[in-house]
């Protein structure tokens, strides 16, 4: 009952009543299923540069060698922090006794607003672990360095910083959600969020998520919502942010390693972006979310898939939106002769105008065909216009046949052509007086070769 409830209790549902964002639903701008069989850098930055918190680890790019610490396989990614001595290149070949993975989203996708959301787990519950998934402002002085206005220490305003799942094995039955920035009580405030099955919670599958707008931050645990912060006075968190995944070692949350630890694993199934839509009322974000459709580089492929992003416009691609290589194929084309819209073999002199016509087809779409004719025998004033011949046999005399060749070519590369030939005669009709004048004056004449070419050039709209 509310009189058993103290003042500040009230005055703290209140808050979550009034802060706590109301969306119709959620549309996946963005989504990284890790469904290749490695990190897809396009997305992702592995940050081997950082040296923070007293950890002890030396992070590494390494998603190829049997002691790899990013593996992307059956689905999700595993960030894998080994026991080993090594000469860290990031840092100047520093000897550290610990390998791991951190990578950003830092200049390759950043998100203003919206629900970000990962479904993770982590594999080992022994003292010295220190996983998280988090995010940046996007003009902090950390790599990889844009110089876009990318100077800002942390966590000043462009620089500041939110914790959405941040576990140690020191403390393992809970986890934390926190800020950092210079704004002070109107930025949020560190959650720490107790697991309701203890410590083996972190081995299963949950799904993290913040639900964020200029006015409120609000993190989630599956469907349960952890806590909710009004930010609305908070002078930070109004421009856009990227995600980072790491394992930590050590350090100053990490605490104490385990001596007996020598691999730990953070297994992570997708991470995903999206925005509120009125659309559908889908509360998670995740592959099973409507997408928005996106294609910023106009080739055909939605952003999500597109797993090459920056296609110059006009290239040809893949399914993946990858450049993709042309095989010029040969054209084929096939010749049939129509009188009276009937299509015939032999020809009526009295029958009226007869065309030969040309199917030319081609599996590279945006081919341009020529076409060459070549005529044998003696047809009177052929008209010719790309795939159609078209005359009048009213004057030809019967009882002759004819051939016509075609030559159809493209412009690929290289260029192909094909050939084919229709044979057709001339039904032997009576001639009249006229015809016989005609004959007469034509007797010292014999038959010859008339070559016709015209070469029309058109863009063939094909059906596959």
């Amino acid at each position: 009952m509310l009189k058993n409830i103290s003042f500040k209790s009230r005055l703290f549902l209140m808050s979550l009543l009034i802060t706590t964002p109301t969306m119709a639903g959620w549309e996946v701008n963005y989504i990284d299923t890790f469904s290749g069989d490695s990190v897809n850098w396009q997305n992702w930055t592995a940050q081997v540069d950082a040296n923070f918190n007293n950890e002890v680890q030396c992070y590494t790019d390494d998603d190829s060698s049997i002691d790899k610490n990013f593996d992307v396989s059956d689905g999700t990614l595993k960030i894998i922090a080994r026991k080993q001595q090594t000469n860290c290149v990031g840092l100047n070949n520093q000897s550290r006794d610990w390998t791991s993975g951190r990578i950003n989203g830092k200049d390759k996708r950043e998100f203003l607003y919206g629900r970000i959301e990962s479904r993770i787990r982590f594999h080992n519950l022994e003292g010295g672990a220190w996983p998280a998934f988090w995010m940046l402002e996007n003009r902090i002085a950390e790599s990889p360095r844009k110089n876009d206005d990318d100077f800002v220490n942390w966590p000043n305003p462009g620089a500041g910083e939110i914790d959405v799942w941040e576990w140690f094995a020191n403390s393992p039955s809970t986890y934390i959600t926190n800020f950092f920035n210079t704004g002070g009580g109107s930025c949020g405030n560190e959650v720490r969020f107790a697991y309701p099955n203890g410590a083996n919670d972190v081995l299963d599958w949950h799904d993290y998520a913040i639900e964020w707008d200029e006015n409120n931050i609000s993190f989630y645990m599956d469907d349960t919502l952890v806590t909710s912060h009004n930010v609305s006075n908070c002078p930070q968190y109004k421009e856009p942010m990227f995600v980072l995944l790491n394992v930590a070692m050590g350090g100053n949350l990490g605490g104490s390693i385990d001596p007996s630890l020598r691999k730990v694993t953070m297994e992570v199934d997708y991470l995903a972006h999206c925005t509120a839509t009125n659309q559908n009322n889908a509360q998670r974000c995740n592959e099973n979310t409507p997408a928005v459709y996106a294609d910023d580089d106009n080739d055909g492929i939605e952003n999500s898939l597109d797993q090459c992003p920056n296609t110059p416009s006009g290239e040809s691609v893949d399914e993946k939106g990858c450049f993709e290589e042309i095989v010029n194929i040969s054209p084929e084309v096939s010749l049939s002769i129509t009188q009276n819209n009937v299509t015939v073999s032999s020809v009526d002199i009295s029958g009226g105008l007869v065309t030969i016509s040309a199917n030319a087809t081609d599996e590279n779409a945006d081919d341009i065909l020529s076409y060459v004719w070549l005529i044998s025998g003696t047809i009177p004033s052929p008209i010719i216009d790309g795939g159609l011949v078209i005359f009048d046999p009213s004057s030809m005399a019967g009882g002759n046949s004819y051939q016509v060749d075609l030559t159809v070519t493209d412009n690929g590369n290289p260029r192909l052509s094909v050939s084919n030939t229709i044979k057709f005669s001339v039904n032997n009709m009576p001639l009249d007086a006229g015809d016989d004048e005609r004959e007469k004056s034509s007797g010292g004449l014999f038959s010859y070769l008339l070559l016709l070419m015209l070469i029309v050039f058109r863009q063939k709209y094909l059906q596959h």
